[in-house]
């Protein structure tokens, strides 16, 4: 069985599981558990900021926050194992996390290098 992505990809696609997969889960979690939005220096984020300028809740924007945090983490653990079928999610996550500006974006400009230049090929791979 040979895994979607090389190995070094997948210690790679681990750090952007951690950041910015679980803290988005995290920060987009916070509010559905305390009852009060997460927030950085009395900042929601650029996201609540750019959507809230169109009538976008903040529930919403958390809770698409914490859904692009499940899709890193159930991407990911799918391809360590083995799975295919959880490579599409893995880069959705990432395309959707390009969205998020700073240290998110570079995680997933990484991790999509990871997943478009270090697929497993079957052939090349020996038995």
């Amino acid at each position: 069985m040979t895994r979607p992505v090389r190995p070094v990809a997948l210690v790679i696609l681990t750090t952007a599981m951690i950041y910015p997969g679980v803290t988005m889960l995290f920060q987009g979690g916070y509010p559905f558990i305390s009852g009060d939005y997460f927030n950085l220096v009395g900042d929601y984020g650029p996201w609540a900021s750019f959507l809230g300028r169109f009538g976008v809740p903040q529930i919403a924007v958390d809770g698409f926050k914490a859904l692009i945090g499940l899709m890193w983490i159930g991407g990911v653990l799918g391809l360590w194992a083995g799975d295919g079928k959880a490579y599409p999610l893995a880069f959705a996550a990432a395309v959707l996390t390009l969205l998020y500006p700073g240290g998110p974006m570079v995680m997933a400009i990484a991790a999509l290098a990871c997943l478009i230049f270090f697929r497993e090929n079957a052939e090349e791979v020996p038995a």
